[in-house]
């Protein structure tokens, strides 16, 4: 029986060995025939991602990414990657000046952040990161006594030539380094743990930019955190691209796994007291979804709280209404937020709908993190993105300056009546959603909780949401929402709530029964408050009625996953698929010690069935 990978490569994806010259890669997967017609038909490195959920047949994009990545582009990614984990082997336990660190810092924040799923299009920026990763690489390495070696993916030299640029990336994809391990199960879960670490980078990023100085966490702290994405990152860089020195390297991989989780932990507590600390602790809100009518409008989408607040402080008495897209819905719950009448609602759903959603918004629209989709020409020229996000020939925001976004929206048409219309009938159900239930919030009625607890009106609290995507068998989450029974809770957040948060769940003991606790990244806030009641109930997180049903996408999903195996929460549900990068005998490694499942697409009902019954 031929292996995953080994099917991907036979189907035109054949395996090159290591001891094949570089210079004699290609895109038809041959090597050593004719090295100048290879040359001469270059066109883009062999392809293998598998990094997100909706991954061509849960097996893997070989072509071209669902999410229209390019094979140029994903060879150009796996390369960055690369480098990043060979900065980290420079860096882990090494003292640089602090403008090397900083610039080591900055550099694997945002480049490892543009890796993600559904964030940065643009070949030229990703060869603009690539060409300062090896400059730092060299800087760094001259500094050390002895430099640890480099991945043997990495070219020993970056060429400068476009072309060969592409043809050096192929030794640092997946199928050339799945080969060099030679061990699926390893690999899968390496990468796993890859992909967690990318998505805590990313969390990371959003903190760091915040700047909320050391009322939030000090130098010490943020030095410690860098440390551990230095280690981790030392580890990978050794363990995605060697055979297993060991029969325990699974085992091994698998705890990195969860320090990851462990490291996310961490970040997203100091990102959830950077947010507090610049724009105060969020609180239960309505949100209007109707927009106003004769208003010149922006649009804001993505994640990144900083970004938006910036915007808000520009487009003060400019005549320019703005309205929150996606997961940044969240933003109305904190006072320093609600403090800007211009901030007028909600708009659209969730990020996989934007295609209409972008069209049909009269104004400006603004992305600040993932996940944007390749835009179209209905919509391409009022797009401007922002940090780590890009897209070709789509302008990119700098130091903060929103004055082209200020001016065209200004130059756009208003909102009216016929607009209105259009953008309501698109998915969304209700008229306002309500968000702000943040863990301080949700803590503030525990006592409503603990007693209906005791009591027994409150019998089960399910945890629904996290990353959202296009398929309709995301449905199902939807669907467990409306069969929950009557006396439970509903925690959601991550843009996953949009499959909840346009129906009405009722009410319990004068609770909501849908709780909106936030982002993806608040998924620690659902950790602080099942921490909490269980303390008050003088019983272990593990004995709540606590249920999990996590929709997964991209890598801060893998990144949230990680941190609930890491507290040893049991019986969680993923989907609507397993990860394409976990092998059957890592899924039962994980079934056997976490209970860690995949949903049943079709049959939420016999999951609930489960759930109910402590399964």
């Amino acid at each position: 029986m031929l292996s995953r990978m080994a099917q991907l490569r036979s189907r035109g994806f054949p395996h090159v060995a290591a001891a094949v010259s570089p210079a004699l890669w290609n895109l038809h997967g041959k090597a050593g025939v004719g090295a100048a017609s290879t040359m001469s038909s270059l066109r883009a490195p062999e392809m293998m991602c598998f990094q997100c959920e909706q991954t061509a047949a849960n097996k893997g994009c070989t072509i071209v990414g669902v999410c229209s990545k390019t094979p140029q582009l994903a060879g150009l990614q796996d390369l960055q990657m690369l480098y990043n984990l060979h900065l980290c082997q420079l860096a882990h336990g090494s003292r640089f000046s602090g403008e090397i660190e900083q610039e080591c810092r900055n550099l694997l924040l945002e480049s490892s952040f543009a890796t993600l799923t559904n964030v940065n299009f643009d070949d030229d920026r990703f060869q603009g990161y690539l060409r300062q990763s090896a400059d730092l690489a060299e800087r760094m390495a001259a500094q050390m006594a002895s430099a640890p070696p480099p991945p043997p993916g990495l070219p020993s030299k970056l060429p400068n030539d476009r072309k060969a640029l592409l043809l050096s990336a192929g030794p640092a994809g997946l199928l050339a380094r799945s080969a060099l391990v030679g061990n699926e199960d390893l690999f899968g879960v390496v990468e796993m743990a890859t992909y967690g670490w990318k998505g805590t980078v990313a969390y990371f990023y959003h903190a760091e930019r915040l700047e909320a100085g050391d009322a939030v966490y000090s130098e010490a702290e943020r030095a410690e955190v860098y440390q551990e994405f230095y280690r981790i990152g030392s580890y990978l860089a050794k363990a995605g691209s060697r055979p297993p020195s060991d029969r325990n390297a699974l085992d091994e991989a698998l705890g990195e796994c969860l320090a990851v989780g462990a490291l996310n932990l961490k970040v997203m507590k100091m990102l959830d007291a950077a947010h507090c600390h610049k724009f105060g602790s969020p609180s239960p809100v309505d949100v209007t979804t109707s927009p106003r009518l004769g208003a010149h409008s922006i649009l804001v989408s993505g994640h990144d709280l900083g970004t938006l607040h910036s915007l808000l402080e520009q487009t003060q008495d400019q005549g320019v209404d703005v309205y929150t897209h996606g997961e940044m819905l969240p933003a109305h719950g904190y006072p320093g937020f609600r403090k800007f009448e211009h901030l007028r609602g909600h708009y659209g759903t969730h990020w996989g709908n934007q295609l209409q959603e972008f069209r049909q918004f009269p104004g400006s629209i603004l992305m600040t993190s993932n996940c944007l989709r390749p835009p179209t020409r209905k919509y391409s020229d009022r797009l401007w993105t922002a940090g780590p996000v890009g897209f070709h020939d789509i302008p990119q925001i700098a130091n903060d300056d929103f004055r082209a976004v200020i001016d065209k929206a200004l130059n756009l048409p208003v909102f009216d009546e016929a607009s209105a219309k259009s953008s309501a009938q698109h998915g969304l159900q209700a008229k306002t959603l309500t968000t702000g239930f943040g863990h301080a919030a949700v803590l503030s009625i525990a006592d409503k909780l603990v007693d209906a607890i005791k009591t027994g009106a409150l019998k089960n609290v399910f945890v629904i949401g996290g990353c959202d995507g296009t398929e309709g068998t995301r449905n199902y989450f939807t669907d467990l929402g409306l069969s929950t029974p009557q006396d439970s809770l509903i925690l959601t957040l991550g843009c996953g709530k949009f499959r909840l948060n346009g129906h009405d769940h009722g009410t319990l003991e004068g609770i909501p029964r849908l709780l909106d606790m936030g982002q993806c990244n608040d998924a620690y806030g659902a950790v602080v408050v099942a921490t909490k009641l269980a303390e008050a109930l003088e019983c272990s997180v593990h004995d709540l009625p606590l249920h999990f049903a996590v929709s997964w996408f991209e890598q801060k999903a893998v990144a949230v996953l990680l941190t609930l195996l890491h507290l040893e929460l049991k019986n969680i549900r993923i989907g609507p698929a397993v990860p394409a990068f976990l092998t059957p005998k890592v899924v039962e490694v994980l079934n056997a010690k976490f209970g860690l499942k995949g949903i049943q697409v079709a049959n939420e009902d016999d999951d609930l069935a489960d759930m109910l019954q402590g399964r």
